[in-house]
């Protein structure tokens, strides 16, 4: 493979590995894992040492649930590289997967040892999404020695982070591991309310490995409190779906699990074939003693229910035997070493925290005595300003509320006096109506007798009473007193004509002007008098106006344009 050929390889590969580099072991599909991994070990020989780091670490990633040992010699190989070239978040990385490695392997002390370094680096750095994978990891790590109250603590910062960042994939991740804890404190109810948060969150993704586990989780939930159907619904379902994906670890823990419902409902034909199917494809798989040891243990419970008793003791005898293997001597010495150091460290906190705690009362008390007096004093000062500004204020208030008294009365006073020249108006306006509807009156009469008079041998008489019944005709039609009293009407009624204007814009000049001599309770005659019409002409614009004003028979005319 030539230079140039080396260069586009292992620029795919970091591409790939950027994709990669958040996901965690229960993101992985098996095969693409397995694909991703030839093609990194290919490039690794050929890659100079400066770049190699975050190539190794991928690889130690991809190992972490095939072979946990390749895990530990990658992540070390990475973790010298990172430190010589000074690449901190690749030594976060390298750290991180050396805990994986030994906490796959069991090994706690190493793990936690390692995991916290890699916290501890994550936290300077400051990346979200790699400093809640390192906490939820050590969350792992105290699930898997039965510190459940650690790990609740881990796993519960872990979600606050990712609640931040906003990933519903991550979030969801949360929930199910908080489920987990709750499960394994025999809090179902309570982990089942987490499972379906996060059952809600990735129901509609693609990542079916995810939604067959939470689903898995729920089975195991619901069979723990005896809801057997629920639990068969939900271990068929995620079944169905791990053999969608071909996830043979996560086929045989469901097969285990479905097989012990199984049992519990006396189905006990398929029970054994469900055991049968989960021995076969774990022993075809590497890193499988967990799984075979648990199928062993089942395989008792379903022995000991046919009543078989020298069957089911064989079998629990290859689980006891499983187990102290697992847990050999070596490793419950570190377990036990484990439980010590983590005894120790949290007396010496409680320790520290109690000093402290000691330290703080006694600052707290020498603040309060020194707040106190403080206090004092600044409570007699303003005391002091308090009261002398009552006394101002007290004077200022008599003082105002004199002159406002005052202030009062005269505005009380200049009231009634435009009320009082208001109404004086009103009625010099009505009186005016009055003598010009009266000397209307005489005039119309003055016309009406000379036109009455006969004058039949004095023609010229006749033609000079003519004239003369025409001049007066003159005078009353442009007579200064009318005009006088149309122009005090504006003045006087000008709200009035802007309201009736505003509210019935149809209404011409006349029904206006008819309205405002209606409204000071003019008599038809009156009206007639002053605009020089008829009294029938009256009584029709009268009918008129009220038509356009919408009133009905029963409605009063005068009543109406008043509360206008």
């Amino acid at each position: 493979m030539n230079k140039f050929s080396h260069l586009i390889l292992f620029t795919f590969i970091c591409i790939c590995f950027t994709t990669h580099a958040q996901k965690n072991l229960w993101d992985e599909n098996p095969t693409e894992s397995q694909s991703e991994l030839d093609s990194l070990l290919t490039v690794l020989p050929t890659t100079k040492r400066a770049n190699k780091t975050a190539i190794l670490n991928r690889i130690a990633e991809i190992y972490w649930a095939i072979n946990p040992d390749k895990t530990i010699e990658y992540g070390s190989e990475a973790l010298q590289l990172s430190k010589e070239f000074k690449q901190k978040e690749e030594e976060g990385l390298a750290l991180i997967n050396l805990c994986q490695g030994y906490l796959f392997n069991d090994i706690y002390d190493k793990a936690l040892q390692y995991g916290l370094q890699s916290l501890e680096i994550r936290k300077e750095i400051g990346n979200d999404y790699d400093l809640a994978f390192t906490l939820r990891t050590l969350g792992w790590l105290y699930y898997d020695i039965g510190y459940l109250d650690n790990a609740l603590q881990y796993h519960t910062e872990t979600l606050r982070i990712h609640e931040k960042i906003g990933d519903k994939q991550r979030i969801a991740y949360s929930y199910n591991s908080i489920g987990l804890i709750h499960e394994a404190k025999d809090d179902c109810d309570l982990a089942l309310s987490f499972f379906k948060r996060s059952l809600n969150l990735i129901k509609d993704t693609s990542n079916k490995d995810r939604i067959a586990a939470t689903m898995k989780n729920m089975g195991v939930c619901y069979r723990k409190i005896n809801e057997l159907d629920s639990a068969m619904v939900f271990l068929e379902s995620s079944l169905n779906i791990i053999n969608e994906i071909h996830y043979e670890r996560n086929k045989v823990e469901i097969l285990n699990e479905l097989s012990t419902v199984n049992i519990l409902l006396n189905n006990f034909d398929k029970s054994y074939e469900l055991l049968k199917e989960s021995r076969i494809i774990s022993e075809s798989l590497t890193n499988n003693k967990e799984l075979i040891i648990e199928n062993n243990r089942i395989m008792s419970d379903y022995y000991l229910s046919n009543n078989n008793y020298k069957e089911a003791l064989n079998y629990y005898k290859k689980y006891v035997e499983g187990m102290s293997e697992m847990f050999s001597s070596n490793k419950s010495e570190n377990l036990a070493e484990m439980r010590v150091l983590f005894e120790a460290e949290r007396r010496e906190n409680e320790i520290k925290l109690l000093e402290q705690e000691r330290n703080l009362e006694a600052q707290k008390r020498n603040f309060l005595l020194i707040g106190a007096l403080l206090l004092v004093i600044i409570a007699i000062l303003i005391i002091g300003s308090l009261w002398n500004n009552i006394k101002k204020k007290k004077a200022i208030y008599l003082q105002s509320h004199k002159l406002s008294k005052e202030k009062l009365k005269t505005q009380h006073l200049e009231r009634e006096n435009l009320e009082h020249k208001l109404e004086f108006r009103q009625k010099e306006l009505t009186n005016l109506a009055l003598f010009i509807s009266q000397r209307t009156s005489i005039y119309k009469d003055f016309t009406k007798s000379l036109k009455n008079l006969k004058f039949t041998d004095l023609k010229e008489l006749k033609k000079n009473i003519d004239s003369l019944i025409k001049e007066y005709t003159f005078k009353f039609d442009f007579n200064e007193d009318i005009q006088r009293f149309h122009a005090n009407i504006e003045n006087l009624q000008s709200d009035f004509l802007f309201k009736i204007k505003e509210e019935f814009p149809h209404l011409t000049d006349k029904d206006v002007q008819l309205a405002v001599q209606v409204k000071l309770k003019l008599s038809s005659k009156e009206i007639a008098n002053i605009n020089n019409i008829s009294l029938n002409s009256v009584e029709i614009g009268r009918h008129r106006l009220r038509k356009k004003l919408g009133l009905e028979s029963k409605d009063n005319l005068v009543t109406f344009l008043e509360n206008i």
